[in-house]
Parts: C-alpha cells; structure tokens; sequence
C-alpha cells in the first residue's frame, strides 16, 4: 500500500498524492474550453482515428452500458452511446467539472435525443456497484491518476463478469530516431502552438513530460493483468506515439491480489 510519504509523478516534478490531483485537477480546470479544439489541432485529427478504434475494439452493441473514466470533454462516451443505442447506457465520469461541463454541451448538441450522462468523483474510488458495466474505457487519462492500480482495480470491479475494458493512451514511439523527432515536436512546436490556441503551454508540457515518465506500454499490460484481467493486449497505433491496452473480466476467478 502507499504510505503517505511516497511521491508521484507529476510530469517531470515528484509530489505528494494530494498535490498531484491537484495539479492534475487545476491543469485540466485551465484548459477546459479549449481542449477538445487543442486535442484535434495539436495530433493533427489523429486522435479521432484511435478514439474510434478504441470504441471498435470494445466490440460494443445495443444495449449494452459503459463507463468512461477520466470522461472529460465525453469523446469516447458520445461514440460509445452511438453504438449502444437509446437502450444502452453511456456514461462519463471525471472528477474535473469544468471539462464535464464542455463534454456536456458538446452531448446536447451533437445528440440531443441520446444525451451522455455526466457523474462527478474519483477514478481511484468509482461511485457504483460492483458489476454495474459492460465495458469501461479510458482517454489519456491512466497517466493522470495518482495510484494507477487501484485505479485499476476499481474499474474492474465495476465490469461485469465476461465484460471488456479498453484504455487508450500516448507513450514513447518504438525507434530511437523516431523519439527524437516526437521529443522535438513536442517540446520545440507543440509549446508554441499550444500557447496561440489554449493562451497557456504550461497544461502541454505536462502532458509531454508525463508521456516521458509513463511506463511503457508493456508494463502498463503487466499492470493491467494483476488488476484482474484476462486476454489482456496492446496495440501500438501510429508508429507507437498512442497504444489501445484491452483486457476481459473473467467470467468467474478469484479476485484481484487473491488465492
């Protein structure tokens, strides 16, 4: 278990636990309007590429109820309610209200009929039953989270047996010429760009270094598995620069960490 003294990573910085929601928390709060605009320009629409094949690895269907954690601006849950129909479910949950509050704009008038519901609250402390979901995903936001295995672990309690979860998030491309081309993007043009759209390039340089001390994408895998799941995969999109971990709750086992 973590004790109150260990630090985290928060970009290139190590603080405490309540400090790194923080921070996380006030750099998405400063963003907020202007993410979803940042996000297309600053991948070059690629991000809308990978989000549905996120949704498409989930294999969702009428019906069927998701979650998505670390929700925000609603991306993967306003696809994910398109394939789940008016009888399935979708929901965001993300403990930052300002972006909760773009992303539901965004539902009301991208589906107003079919509206995404928004849930506030801690992704390391999900506020549902256990086996409340079909499937569960995640955008961008492993890297966010304080205690990522027991974030883990929570999502997998709320999957029902036999469910599907699908996480999609950035790393470090596979070529070592291929990282200094990302690095130099990402810290020489990205900063700049950002600053012209969002007024700030303090919230992007976060990201960029976060993605510089995440885990790679193996380990994430690892990780994944010892919260519970099976079939667990990942695929590298875009000459490794975003991956799509998915795993499987078993339809019976023993739990996570148990005999």
């Amino acid at each position: 278990m973590p004790s109150q003294t260990d630090r985290f990573s928060f970009g290139s910085q190590k603080v405490d636990a309540e400090e790194k929601k923080k921070l996380v928390h006030d750099t998405f709060t400063s963003i907020a309007e202007t993410y979803d605009r940042a996000d297309a320009l600053l991948s070059f629409g690629l991000h809308f590429f990978w989000k549905r094949a996120a949704i498409e690895q989930l294999g969702l269907g009428p019906g069927d109820e998701v979650l998505d954690v670390c929700g925000g601006t609603a991306d993967l849950a306003l696809r994910a309610s398109k394939r789940v129909g008016v009888s399935g479910r979708a929901v965001v949950y993300d403990f930052n209200r300002p972006m909760m509050e773009a992303g539901r704009r965004k539902s009301v008038r991208s589906q107003p009929s079919r509206a995404v519901v928004f849930v506030q609250g801690d992704a390391e402390r999900l506020a549902f039953p256990e086996a409340s979901f079909d499937a569960v995903t995640v955008g961008f936001g492993l890297r966010n989270l304080v205690h990522l295995d027991q974030g883990l672990r929570e999502i997998h309690r709320v999957i029902r047996p036999g469910g599907r979860f699908a996480a999609l998030e950035f790393s470090l491309p596979r070529r070592r010429w291929q990282r200094a081309l990302y690095a130099f993007y990402s810290f020489r043009l990205m900063l700049p760009a950002a600053r012209l759209i969002t007024g700030a390039d303090g919230p992007f340089r976060y990201l960029a270094e976060s993605i510089r001390v995440f885990d790679p994408p193996g380990r994430v895998a690892g990780r994944i598995a010892a919260a519970g799941f099976t079939d667990v995969t990942f695929r590298s999109l875009t000459f490794g620069i975003a991956v799509i971990y998915f795993g499987r709750k078993p339809l019976s086992g023993p739990r996570p960490g148990g005999a």
